[in-house]
Order: structure tokens, then C-alpha cells, then sequence
């Protein structure tokens, strides 16, 4: 057995929820079974890894077009001895295919989400297309890995995938040690304002639009409860279509922008919050905020595949679009911090998840 696991973008150094997602999925998959990396040449890893890094594609989605491109990943499955291709999402299929037939390799479609729905919901005219390419590549796949098991009955029934070769692999998450958020509390907050935290990446349109409606419609909410809170709005800002929201103001409303290290700010949060109400895939920034102990308040849109039930004391899911009860919930939410339970830590473990999908893999070159 040896993988060669096809990365076409950037994950290294691993700085949000879908670089984390695939990084640290490679990392852990890599520590059970041998694995070679074929990524981006953006790719710049900040610390050891259990895996031989070739960041050798081009910085570019031409890539996907491109037979140079296909060359490279053939030539690179021969020279690491790989017996099977694993691709992250399905661009790289057209290449798998060919592959497939040269050498008599399988490959795995590490799928994450319905890309053609994910495009469908953010009105991009080409997710028809898509959706086409995106059932071809899901048929001819030996084993397909969906985050949800909504999206793996939907790719099961759209695209007529026998069950038996799709598998869930979750976001998952690391555990970390408890660190102290008094620094940020000190600075944002100092006379004992409740910190209410929001985060994810803001030049991504449903972020930019859950950013533009937590200041027009869930500060005046807050305003109406009178009692005294801060708002922290942590996230990248590098896209000048969405410079318009650093002109967002509201007297209790904080854009932090892009930080470090984001953990100090989970630490001081009394809640987190996801009033995310458009786009597609699994909202990580929910599972990373539990994974710290926060508690969290989120519209039902933003908690779809997750398993909330693993710890209904930390997830509060309002109506979609109910600002007046998120508001009531977030000030319910911020009274009460009962630790993550160990059954969401069992769910979403890397190692837990690793231990239940290698045997599949492995059964796929057999």
C-alpha cells in the first residue's frame, strides 16, 4: 500500500477551516498508512510531517486542463511506487481517469461536499457543468469520501453510486490544551463585557454576508436586551470586492481581522456564533469552536452535518433568520459553560476517523 495523494492548492502553512481540513486528514491518514503528497508549490510546511511533501504543481486551476499537469502526477505515482491516487475534490478526475487506465491504479475521491451544489447555492452559471464532471468523476472513483452523510445520500441518489463504495470522513479536530483568554477579555472587554466571537474567512460571500448582518441585525437585537457585550469578528480581509466591510461600524462590533493564532479568542468568548445563512459544506468553524468548549449559537442553515445531538448542552440551532431569538439565545447561551462531552470528541477525533476509514482504503487495492 502506498498513496499518493493529490493536493492542487494551497493547505501548508494550515491557517483555515479547509486548509485544516485536508492537512491535518493527510497528516493522520499518513501516520497509519504510507503516503506521498503531490500539492501546490505554494505549500510551505512549518513543521515536521509524517509524509514526503513533492509541492510541485502549478499555482493555478488551469492545472486541471493542463497535460503537463496529468504528466506530472502519472510520473510522480510511478517514481513513489503509489498503488493508489486519492484526489481532494474532483478537478484532478480527468488525470485520475487516464492514470487509472495506464498504470492500474485505483484512485479515492476525497470529495468533502457536492461541489456543483456548493456552486449552485453561490449562483456560479457553471455548477450544471459541473455537476456533470462531478458524477463522472464520482462513478469512476473505487471509493468516494463524503463530510456528511446528507451529501452521501444525495451523491448516492444523484449520481447512482453504489453505497458500499462511499464513506463519511468528518471535519475533524485536534485536541489542545485549555489556554487562558484573559489577554483579549483585558483588551476588548475590560470593564466585564460579555465577548461574543464570530470567525471564518470574510472575503468568502456567505461570511461577508453573515458579517454584514451580525451589525445590521443581531447588534440592534443585543442592543434591545440591555446588557453590556462585544462583538469580535475575526477573519481574513485580502479580496478588494469585499473591502466594503471594514466600513461596517457599530459601537460594539469589533472587526479583529485576520489573527494569528485564533485560540486566545475562543478562550475569551462566552459564545461563539454562526449566523452563516448561504453557501454549502459544513460549517468547521462550529466543530472548532466546541473542540475549544465554546458554547455555541448557530442558524439551522449553519449546523447542517453536524451532529449537534453529541452535545446538546454546547448547540443552540435557531429558525434561520430569526435574529430576535439568536439574540435571546446568545444571552441564554452565555450563562451556562458545560464541558464538550467525550461523545463529540469520539465523532470527530482525527484518530478516531482515521482508525474507522483506513480499513476501507486499505480494502480498495485488494
Amino acid at each position: 500500500m502506498k498513496i499518493l495523494s493529490v493536493v492542487w492548492y494551497q493547505v501548508l502553512p494550515a491557517r483555515f477551516g479547509g486548509q485544516k481540513g485536508t492537512a491535518l486528514f493527510t497528516e493522520y491518514l499518513a501516520r497509519t498508512l504510507p503516503l506521498t503528497c503531490l500539492c501546490a508549490r505554494s505549500n510551505q510546511p512549518e513543521n515536521d510531517l509524517s509524509y514526503k511533501l513533492v509541492p510541485q504543481l502549478p499555482v493555478s486551476k488551469w492545472q486541471f486542463l493542463n497535460p503537463r499537469c496529468w504528466h506530472l502526477i502519472r510520473r510522480t505515482a510511478q517514481a513513489e511506487g503509489a498503488t493508489v491516487l486519492m484526489l481532494e475534490f474532483p478537478y484532478h478526475a480527468l488525470a485520475a481517469v487516464l492514470i487509472k487506465k495506464r498504470l492500474r491504479i485505483p484512485f479515492i475521491l476525497h470529495a468533502h461536499n457536492l461541489e456543483s451544489e456548493r456552486f449552485r447555492q453561490l449562483g456560479s452559471r457553471w455548477w450544471r457543468l459541473l455537476r456533470i464532471y462531478e458524477r463522472w468523476a464520482c462513478r469512476h472513483a473505487s471509493l468516494v469520501l463524503f463530510k456528511t452523510e446528507t451529501d452521501r445520500a444525495a451523491a448516492v441518489s444523484m449520481f447512482g453510486l453504489e453505497p458500499g463504495r462511499t464513506a463519511i470522513v468528518p471535519y475533524g479536530i485536534e485536541r489542545k490544551p485549555v489556554i487562558s483568554g484573559e489577554g483579549i477579555r483585558k483588551q476588548f472587554a475590560p470593564n466585564g463585557e460579555l465577548i461574543i466571537l464570530f470567525a471564518g474567512t470574510l472575503d468568502y460571500a456567505p461570511n461577508a454576508a453573515a458579517f454584514i448582518s451580525i451589525v445590521k441585525d443581531l447588534a440592534p437585537c443585543l442592543d434591545a436586551l440591555s446588557f453590556p457585550y462585544r462583538i469580535l469578528v475575526c477573519g481574513r480581509i485580502r479580496s478588494a470586492e469585499f473591502e466594503h466591510l471594514q466600513a461596517l461600524t457599530h459601537p460594539y462590533v469589533t472587526l479583529v481581522g485576520e489573527v494569528d493564532d485564533i485560540d486566545p479568542y475562543y478562550a475569551a468568548a462566552a459564545v461563539f456564533i454562526d449566523p452563516v445563512l448561504s453557501g454549502g459544506g459544513v460549517q468547521t468553524k462550529i466543530i472548532d469552536a466546541l473542540a475549544r468548549d465554546c458554547q455555541v449559537v448557530a442558524f439551522s442553515r449553519a449546523a447542517q452535518g453536524i451532529e449537534a445531538d453529541l452535545a446538546p448542552e454546547k448547540v443552540t440551532i435557531v429558525p434561520d433568520g430569526d435574529w430576535t431569538a439568536f439574540a435571546d439565545a446568545v444571552l441564554s447561551g452565555s450563562m451556562r459553560r458545560p464541558q464538550t462531552p467525550e461523545a463529540f470528541y469520539k465523532t470527530y477525533s482525527w484518530p478516531a476517523i482515521i482508525h474507522n476509514i483506513a480499513p476501507l482504503i486499505n480494502a480498495v487495492v485488494k
